[in-house]
């Protein structure tokens, strides 16, 4: 009969988690024609201030309708901010797209 050695098991680290993944630090507001990236400070109504792309928002009373202003683009001066200050991928322009 063989035996086989005993073996230790490899050292755990103990992670805390909670489940929940934190917030991003900006949310994104169908503002005039576009979805603009806001920080959250600036998402409660009436609040005005500044868009990542700089241009002056303001937060309206009641919440935009989910549709159609939801589906609008995004804003692509805000997009690439936030993508920057989130360290999230750049898109790839529209020349880098192959056609098949």
């Amino acid at each position: 009969m063989c035996s086989l050695p005993e073996t230790t098991p490899p050292e755990r680290k103990v992670v805390a988690v909670s489940g929940l993944t934190p917030p991003r630090p900006f949310c994104w507001l169908p503002y005039l024609g576009a979805r603009h990236a806001i920080p959250r400070t600036l998402a409660a109504p009436g609040s005005c201030g500044e868009a990542l792309c700089g241009a002056e928002v303001v937060v309206p009373e009641k919440p935009p309708p989910k549709y159609p202003d939801g589906l609008w683009s995004e804003c692509p001066r805000c997009d690439w901010q936030w993508r920057q200050q989130t360290g999230l991928t750049q898109r790839p322009s529209a020349t880098q797209h192959h056609q098949t």
